[in-house]
């Protein structure tokens, strides 16, 4: 049976992504989810590292942080869900994430539908066990979280949508970029050189930093480089490498005024990484630089 036009105050719980790149991909699933359901409570949860970003949708009513982490922190996060989630269950649970654990969690939390893909031998844990799709070709992120929403005979209203960017992440943005990047007339790039998953999807430093001097004498550009702040060294040594032609960033900004700061540039460079889908998701344009991961399910959709 699927779902119609909810109630007012009608909850719905979305289990959000572990990573900040899925998170962004997942924006059309969360505007399309509010568009089908415009008079329901929509409320993420989510662990820390991804609240931030998640926290300027505004698609979502509320993020619920569920802090834990390996080990003995996601048996203290399972412990917890119930409290965290808030009293009551909600009337549905969307499930983002196809992990065992994400199910186990929407069980334990409770609700009368527990929706999302039959992976990992969970299917038994949902009250809507989908089917996912087939791998070949392999389906982008954004329309993967989409199908969730078709099976269940909503609209997927939203393939892509443009995030606001807030006052206090732009009043941030203009404060930093007045301290660290004076009005110029060329533009303004941005490159994160940085990436999880170790060396596999990082392209070489040195080639971040030919870019940078190339792009300072060719086009006048103002480069800032980007990161979290365990990526200060990395940019730093992207910095000293190209002599002055960028400026270091990394650990300066938040989730919540990164979007303020990405906004601003002309461009960003960047990996298959958290910052480069967050970029196209305030619409500005990306090189995207992929190795071992696939475009085809990746790629930004932006310009």
């Amino acid at each position: 049976m699927a779902l119609t036009a909810a109630g007012e105050g009608e909850r719905h719980l979305v289990i959000a992504p572990a990573w900040i790149g899925d998170s962004a991909m997942a924006a059309p699933f969360f505007a399309s989810l509010r568009a089908a359901l415009p008079r329901a409570r929509i409320e993420a949860l989510a662990g820390p590292w991804t609240a931030g970003l998640l926290g300027a949708f505004p698609w979502i009513d509320s993020v619920r942080v569920l802090e834990g982490g390996a080990g003995k922190g996601k048996w203290r996060a399972f412990l917890s869900v119930r409290r965290v989630a808030g009293p009551g269950a909600p009337e549905a649970i969307w499930l983002l994430p196809n992990s065992f654990r994400a199910a186990a969690l929407a069980r334990r939390i409770g609700a009368r539908r527990r929706i999302g893909y039959a992976r990992d031998g969970r299917g038994w844990l949902l009250t809507r066990p989908v089917a996912p799709p087939p791998d070949s070709p392999p389906p982008h992120l954004v329309d993967y979280y989409l199908g969730l929403l078709e099976a269940e005979g909503l609209e997927a209203a939203h393939r892509a949508v443009r995030l606001p960017v807030s006052p206090e992440a732009a009043r941030f943005a203009d404060r930093l970029l007045a301290d660290e990047a004076p009005a110029g007339e060329g533009p303004l790039i941005g490159m994160h050189p940085g990436a999880f998953f170790g060396d596999s999807k990082l392209w070489p430093l040195e080639s971040f930093a030919a870019l940078a001097v190339r792009l300072a004498r060719e086009e006048g550009a103002r480069v800032l480089l980007l990161g979290g702040p365990d990526e200060i060294g990395l940019a730093g040594r992207v910095a000293e490498a190209a002599g002055g032609a960028a400026v270091n960033l990394a650990g300066r900004d938040t989730l919540a005024t990164l979007p303020g700061l990405l906004a601003r540039l002309r461009g960003l460079v960047s990996g298959d990484t958290g910052p480069l889908h967050a970029a196209a998701l305030v619409g500005t344009p990306t090189v995207s630089l992929f190795g071992p991961t696939d475009p085809r399910r990746t790629a930004p959709r932006g310009p």
